[in-house]
């Protein structure tokens, strides 16, 4: 895989990792989830309608429903992930699973069905400068005028994963160790998500517990408003 603009061949990549190891990242929610849940929860209703893009086994959208009241979608382009969300979905939440890619969900839409808040988790990492452009993009066109996207991505400062590998060539901090992966800095992000208005852009180290033990991460928290 020599860049992040292969969705078919990423999207092979992680139904693999997903039909042989499972919950990769462990059951409890993301750094980004439990962000999302904080500045949401005065704003929680039934009505409140949440796109959770890059879901996989569903981790976060079952999060959000079950801490916010309300109606989540997960969207993965892996039928693997998806199977194995809809194994572990309660008839309690209000939650959907779709396997589909955002751009091809997200040009199906109508205004009305645009969702309140467009949530990203680790995704935009995974996608080259064409991908990120167009993710960007369908993250706008999924979003209503005013509503809401939290977004996380690796920041260059991450010292797991940040020059690991075989640089790809023509982009800067961007590298190929089984996985591509960019690291944006923050100009890039206001630049690409400029259909947002950007509300918070915060870079933040953290702990990730899953079941291949603890992991330190430097990520971009990034929250905004469709313009």
């Amino acid at each position: 895989m020599s860049s992040g603009d292969d969705i078919p061949q990423a999207a092979r990549h992680w139904d693999g990792r997903y039909r042989a190891a499972g919950r990769l990242w462990g059951d409890g929610p993301s750094e980004l989830a439990r962000l999302a849940v904080a500045r949401l929860r005065p704003y929680a209703t039934p009505d409140l309608h949440v796109l959770d893009v890059g879901c996989g086994y569903g981790r976060d959208t079952r999060y959000l429903a079950a801490e916010l009241g309300c109606r989540v979608l997960g969207l993965d382009p892996s039928p693997a992930a998806i199977t194995a969300a809809r194994r572990q979905r309660s008839t309690r939440l209000d939650i959907d699973f779709v396997a589909s890619d955002l751009a091809d969900y997200a040009a199906g839409l109508v205004e009305d069905g645009r969702f309140d808040v467009v949530f990203a988790c680790n995704v935009y990492h995974l996608l080259g400068p064409v991908g990120r452009r167009q993710f960007a993009a369908a993250l706008g066109a999924a979003a209503r005028p005013g509503g809401l996207l939290f977004l996380s991505t690796l920041s260059p400062r991450d010292a797991r994963h940040y020059a690991v590998g075989r640089q790809v060539l023509g982009e800067e901090r961007s590298w190929v160790d089984k996985v591509y992966l960019h690291f944006s800095s923050a100009q890039e992000l206001e630049t690409e998500l400029a259909g947002f208005e950007l509300l918070d852009l915060d870079e933040r180290s953290y702990e990730e517990r899953n079941p291949g033990g603890v992991h330190h991460h430097t990520s971009w928290f990034v929250e905004g408003r469709r313009r």
